[in-house]
């Protein structure tokens, strides 16, 4: 497949000039999807794994070497298409794509299937009787968010890896990333390729979207809860639904990380989590939970949280806002001046012109989801045990917690917080960057989209 559309198709040649005439129809989804099926039988379906992580490796590769077009083309469209700028888009990619190599690949398909060769063919599997079969989707339908960019390549590489033919929807405010990875594979071969497509929609077009669902076995979703909610009500039954919605993270630190050799650090390795992508992936810390009792009180945590963000902000700025959104910064910006005024002992850390950052130090321990684009409370911790209560009223949306603990006391705290929902703790700095073999909103990647077979003996 090839493609001449710089707003985001990926498609066959012949039928480009259709595609590129108009709104996509419903008949266009169909031939698509036909084209598609046909493409996987004759070629995806019966690849071996092996080499479809081999291609995909290759293909991730282009992405990383010195000088890649690839990576020029994306950050540069992608900077002038969305809020965020080229040097953010570049860190931000080059960090997801180093996680889809051969050996996060391997990881991931080790992980959940123990033999990857399950996707060929019946294999023996450990603890369980007989010969066993692992067979993908036929069509996966991926309906993309633009909230983060470079997400699209995990989810076609899920699909590929199962065997499946995809047909990806791109975001209307992100539409570039999809059609340039599909692209990429393409170069290093256009035979697998022809398994993917990338056609841009309405979001909720009613008539094309029945029309994708009506020809998938899988659809995988990413948005707001509502949007989630309205596609979920939409695929018909019997096909496999995969949906991530709104969630919510945060951060915290013991106060043996408290030190004062440390600290620098440490707060540069949470304004970097804070500050990329501008809080807008489900990864980012809402809230920085600091413990009492070290060598530093989270009050002088949270100034120098904010001197951190502050560098952070003129190597990457952040990137444009609209109104709406300026306006809720300077709305959180009031209530903290006014709380700090009143005596309660709260305090306001904040870009001295503009609305660049924002680090807001309350006194009350409640958990305060953000109104994003760098904007951060920090809260001191008498006990890490009054975690679970603080996190219960919002338990349902949890999903990463950024530690700087000792793995004695992290530990002991990821068992509090896993009944509450929590499927990822990991160190402080690392918490936008998750390994391809997560538990993505506490599930596993690959496991949902398969159909298992097996010989009884």
């Amino acid at each position: 497949m090839n493609s001449n559309d710089e707003r985001g198709s990926f498609l066959p040649p012949e039928i480009q000039a259709e595609a590129g005439a108009g709104r996509p129809t419903a008949a266009l989804v169909a031939e698509v999807a036909a084209g598609l099926s046909a493409a996987r039988e004759a070629y995806l379906a019966r690849l071996p794994v092996a080499e479809i992580v081999e291609i995909l490796d290759r293909s991730v590769g282009l992405w990383l070497e010195a000088g890649s077009p690839w990576l020029d083309a994306a950050c540069r469209r992608i900077g002038a298409t969305t809020p965020y700028s080229e040097a953010m888009v570049r860190v931000g990619i080059t960090r997801l794509l180093e996680g889809c190599r051969k050996d996060g690949l391997l990881t991931l398909l080790e992980a959940e299937l123990g033999d990857p060769e399950v996707l060929d063919g019946f294999r023996p599997r450990p603890g369980a009787r007989g010969s066993h079969r692992a067979l993908g989707p036929a069509l996966t339908t991926h309906i993309f968010s633009g909230n983060v960019p470079g997400l699209p390549a995990v989810s076609l590489v899920h699909g590929l890896l199962v065997k499946s033919a995809n047909l990806g929807k791109p975001a209307a405010d992100e539409p570039v990333f999809a059609a340039l990875f599909a692209r990429s594979i393409a170069s290093v071969d256009s035979r697998l390729a022809a398994a993917v497509a990338i056609l841009p929609w309405t979001g909720g077009d009613a008539a094309v979207e029945a029309a994708a669902f009506a020809v998938s076995e899988a659809v995988i979703a990413y948005g707001s809860d509502d949007s989630i909610e309205s596609i979920r009500s939409r695929v018909p039954p019997g096909v496999r639904f995969v949906g991530h919605g709104h969630r919510l993270s945060l951060a915290v630190i013991g106060r043996e990380a408290m030190d004062p050799g440390r600290v620098a650090s440490l707060a540069e390795r949470v304004a970097h989590d804070v500050s990329l992508f501008d809080q807008q992936g489900c990864v980012s810390p809402h809230v920085v939970y600091v413990e009492r009792g070290g060598a530093i009180p989270p009050e002088a945590f949270a100034e120098r949280l904010g001197e951190a963000m502050a560098v952070f902000e003129r190597r990457m700025p952040r990137g444009r806002l609209t109104t709406e959104e300026g306006a809720a910064i300077r709305q959180a910006r009031a209530e903290a001046e006014f709380s700090e005024l009143r005596g309660d002992r709260d305090r306001l850390f904040a870009s001295p012109a503009g609305t660049a950052w924002t680090v807001i130090y309350e006194v009350d321990p409640a958990f305060v989801s953000s109104c994003l684009n760098r904007v951060v409370r920090v809260k001191g911790l008498a006990d890490l045990g009054d975690l679970p209560d603080l996190l219960r009223p919002v338990s349902r949306h949890l999903q990463t917690v950024g530690v700087a603990l000792s793995p004695e006391r992290r530990n002991r705290l990821a068992d509090l917080l896993a009944p509450l929902g929590v499927c990822r703790v990991c160190p402080v700095g690392e918490m936008p960057h998750p390994p391809l073999h997560w538990h993505h909103d506490g599930g596993f990647s690959l496991l949902p989209l398969l159909k298992w077979t097996a010989i009884e003996e």
